[in-house]
């Protein structure tokens, strides 16, 4: 037990307050409020359909919409081919799939953007990374990244080797704040 915690117990007193947030119930179908600790690394934030109501959810209570677009011209293909090389190592999706699942969202041309910005950051950190976790630490901080907004990225966010340090360049860059020049984690070297 916590000295926080046996104070309180021995003493009195209420516990601290826990921000709560609003979270989708797969098994209810409805919106429910759940402390910000009980979220996992992982859960996005989406808007529900008919509503403004931005709420976390689990990636995996969602299935893929069937194909709207067209195939994508050359020009756009090549960014498809960039994302794709940039996370094979962490999505190791074949050109197809990405090029089928960019079809089906409603604006692809925003997500292709969206990840395309993604690519280039993720590079840019991981040129000449040798760790594979760090590289993951990296995919997982810029998946966070696109899943939330700045304020929110950190209640999801838990990398396992990147320092907070680390962790704040990627995503300060992923929001278009400035990072390191170079595009490089600062890894308490000398520069």
């Amino acid at each position: 037990m916590g000295l926080g915690n046996w104070l309180r117990k021995t003493f009195g007193g209420s516990q601290p307050s826990q921000e709560m947030v609003p979270f989708f119930d797969p098994e209810s179908e409805r919106v429910v409020r759940i402390p910000v600790s009980e979220l996992r690394p992982g859960a996005i934030q989406v808007r529900l359909q008919g509503s403004n109501e931005v709420v976390w959810a689990l990636p995996q209570q969602f299935h893929q919409g069937e194909v709207k677009h067209p195939e994508f011209d050359e020009g756009v293909r090549n960014y498809i081919r960039r994302i794709q090389a940039a996370f094979a190592e962490h999505r190791p999706l074949s050109f197809e799939e990405w090029e089928e699942g960019f079809r089906r969202d409603a604006n692809p041309g925003r997500e292709i953007a969206i990840w395309s910005h993604a690519a280039d950051i993720y590079s840019a950190f991981t040129a000449g990374e040798a760790s594979p976790e760090r590289r993951r630490d990296v995919y997982r901080c810029i998946g966070a990244c696109m899943t939330t907004g700045p304020k929110d990225v950190w209640h999801v966010l838990r990398p396992e080797v990147l320092s907070r340090a680390e962790t704040e360049q990627v995503v300060n860059r992923f929001f278009g704040k400035q990072a390191e020049p170079g595009g490089a984690p600062d890894r308490g070297g000398k520069k």
